[in-house]
């Protein structure tokens, strides 16, 4: 091979290592904005007393029979819709949800195969528009036999608009927070250059800004005390926005 034939060849594979071992760099720096620039985290609070209950629970019926222990689910079914329009709620008992209705063997039971127990189990539904009927509503559901695995959730008929006063309030939020950053470093905060609802996935991954446990959220669902089932309580809503802002 002629000598700068060969010179060049080495040339090239030197280039093309140099090229591909810069690759990860290349493409973490274009995931970033090619500017200086402030990240800032915006949030807003809001308490907001309910509108909307929902209640999810499970009928769950015991027998030898599976047909006499489904009819008795049926029965506690009817005397729920009784319930709601007895409490003057019968949009509620009309649109009752009943789902993922089973048929499974008790466990144990499989050792006794002459007397086999059937446990028959269906899943409800209810939505509850007026809360001032909500404790005469919870009350005999937590006292009535066969009912278990309570759920219960609260909501806002204005939650969208509640939701966007919030938004507008955490973008003021981060925007309060970069302004005072910028003015630390005797500089000014520019047009803002990317916001999300989100974390900013590419900058947290890239820099390390958003903490681990950031975007835990509380679950009225998890209360498990049937006592606190009884109580309408305050809705806590929060926004947070992820803002980048240009540097002047």
């Amino acid at each position: 091979m002629h000598p700068n034939r060969a010179g060049v060849s080495v040339f090239k594979r030197r280039l093309l290592s140099i090229v591909f071992a810069c690759l990860p760099v290349c493409a973490l720096a274009s995931d970033l904005p090619s500017y200086p620039f402030i990240h800032a985290t915006g949030t807003a609070y809001s308490f907001v007393t309910p509108d909307l209950g929902e209640i999810d629970f499970d009928v769950s019926v015991f027998d030898p029979a599976p047909d006499v222990a489904t009819a008795l689910v049926q029965t506690r079914i009817t005397e729920i819709k009784a319930l709601l329009v007895e409490q003057g709620l019968p949009e509620a008992a009309a649109g009752i949800e009943v789902r993922d209705v089973r048929k499974e063997i008790r466990k144990g039971a499989e050792q006794d195969p002459a007397n086999p127990q059937y446990l028959i189990k269906a899943s409800v539904h209810i939505n509850v528009a007026d809360l001032s009927k909500w404790p005469a509503v919870m009350r005999p559901l937590l006292a009535m036999p066969n009912l278990d695995a309570f759920a219960v959730t609260f909501g806002a008929t204005e939650r969208i608009r509640l939701e966007e006063e919030l938004m507008g309030e955490a973008v003021k939020d981060a925007q309060r927070k970069a302004d005072a950053m910028a003015r630390g470093f005797g500089k000014r905060v520019g047009a803002v250059a990317g916001i999300s609802s989100d974390q900013l996935k590419n900058l947290g991954n890239a820099v390390g800004l958003v903490p681990s446990d950031r975007y835990q959220r509380a679950n009225s669902r998890q209360r498990q005390n049937p006592d606190d089932m009884l109580m309408v309580t305050v809705m806590k809503m929060g926004q947070t926005v992820d803002a980048l802002f240009r540097i002047k």
